[in-house]
């Protein structure tokens, strides 16, 4: 079982300045990773959920920022990349079937296996897939979800994709170098055209 990652602030003495960590050793932090002390900031880990280094770095960019009086990076981006990097990798960013289903958005699923592609069948990953979700009225992208070979990099097509409000046109126009991976975002979307298709 995972439990998520307790905040390794014990013994620091910050209740001494006014700082006082939660239960886990997590700290209470504003957008800009500002603690109840303004001249001291926190990030990752220590602040909870998500705990990922990806973000972690991007918060501290954030807070640092803000600290100095930048103005360049205000805010942590609104997709976030999720890696899980076991035996399959598995990776995903958007949202998921189940985030769909309870905001009644109409979505349709797209899918394409490694052992159907060619650079899957060079590395012998005969499991993989990738799956895409997408809006079943406009065809926006909504959410990427990769286990196989190389998911937590192939994940990033699709992020950038839902950053930017894509929708299938992307992908169907889009050509890929062959043999690659990243061929898996066409078939997906294909077979998501062909979901579609279906219902109507």
């Amino acid at each position: 079982a995972a439990t998520g990652r307790n905040g390794n602030t014990e013994g620091m003495g910050l209740e001494e300045i006014g700082l006082k960590p939660g239960p886990r050793g997590h700290l209470e932090v504003n957008d800009h990773y500002q603690t109840n002390l303004d001249h001291i900031y926190a990030a990752g880990d220590v602040i909870g959920f998500p705990a990922l280094a990806s973000t972690a770095m991007e918060q501290a960019r954030i807070a640092m920022v803000h600290a100095f009086n930048l103005k360049y990076k205000t805010e942590l981006a609104t997709i976030l990349p999720y890696g899980i990097y076991t035996i399959p990798e598995c990776s995903m960013a958007g949202k998921t079937e189940e985030d769909l289903q309870s905001g009644n958005v109409p979505y349709v699923a797209g899918r394409a296996r490694y052992n159907a592609n060619a650079r899957g069948q060079i590395i012998g990953d005969e499991e993989g897939f990738l799956k895409l979700l997408y809006n079943k009225k406009d065809m926006k992208l909504l959410g990427v979800h990769v286990i196989g070979e190389s998911a937590s990099e192939l994940v990033h097509v699709g992020l950038t994709a839902i950053l930017l409000g894509a929708d299938a046109d992307l992908f169907i126009h889009t050509c890929y170098n062959y043999p690659t991976l990243t061929e898996l975002y066409k078939y997906a979307t294909y077979d998501a055209l062909g979901q579609r298709a279906k219902d109507m």
